[in-house]
């Protein structure tokens, strides 16, 4: 756990079809302690924890399921948003992507 460290970070801007999420709450799984202790390899920098619950402060301008104010949780898989799971869409959150121990 000592490449853990805490850095100060800008909050993000979304991108048109992106929602900015204000982190409640997270949890820290075997998943993340596996990613943690680096027993399933990640980029250096890589932000981990892979479940958060939240509230949605800001909504880029094609945003129509979301607004401001909304609260929302964590999908492990994002990029599986319907039909049968395929390999290259199986990416997890906190070690092929950056994860929620973060303030936004």
């Amino acid at each position: 756990l000592e490449n853990l460290s805490f850095v100060d970070a800008p909050k993000p801007v979304p991108r048109s079809n992106e929602v900015v999420v204000k982190v409640g709450a997270s949890s820290l799984n075997y998943h993340d302690l596996l990613v943690a202790n680096g027993s399933i390899p990640t980029e250096d920098g890589r932000i981990p924890l892979s479940d958060c619950g939240g509230t949605v402060v800001e909504v880029g301008s094609e945003v129509s399921k979301w607004k401001v104010g909304d609260l929302v949780m964590s999908c492990p898989y994002p990029d599986w948003i319907y039909g049968p799971p395929k390999r290259e869409l199986m990416g997890f959150i906190g070690d092929n992507s950056n994860g929620y121990a973060t303030e936004f």
